[in-house]
């Protein structure tokens, strides 16, 4: 498994198999460039190529995060003053 970071902060790990050193050093350098909604549009996918990812992981720590910081937004925003 190897980690990585996106533009907007979140954690992907991919497992890649032994040998790939090319394909890790690619990933390095377009990753960090790309944002998780990119990601999830299919852009890695479109400069990687043809290559073999394996699968894709992204941290569960980031979603449970922004989970629980929506729900605060949410009940903050949505009583009204006094309840």
């Amino acid at each position: 498994m190897h980690k990585f970071v996106t533009h907007d902060g979140y954690k992907i790990s991919i497992d890649l198999g032994p040998g790939n050193e090319e394909l890790i050093r690619l990933l390095r350098d377009t990753i960090p460039r790309l944002s998780y909604d990119e990601i999830l549009d299919g852009e890695l996918e479109r400069r990687v190529g043809k290559a073999n990812l394996g699968s894709v992981k992204i941290s569960s720590g980031d979603d449970i995060k922004q989970l629980i910081f929506s729900l605060a937004m949410f009940n903050t925003i949505s009583k009204p003053p006094g309840f």
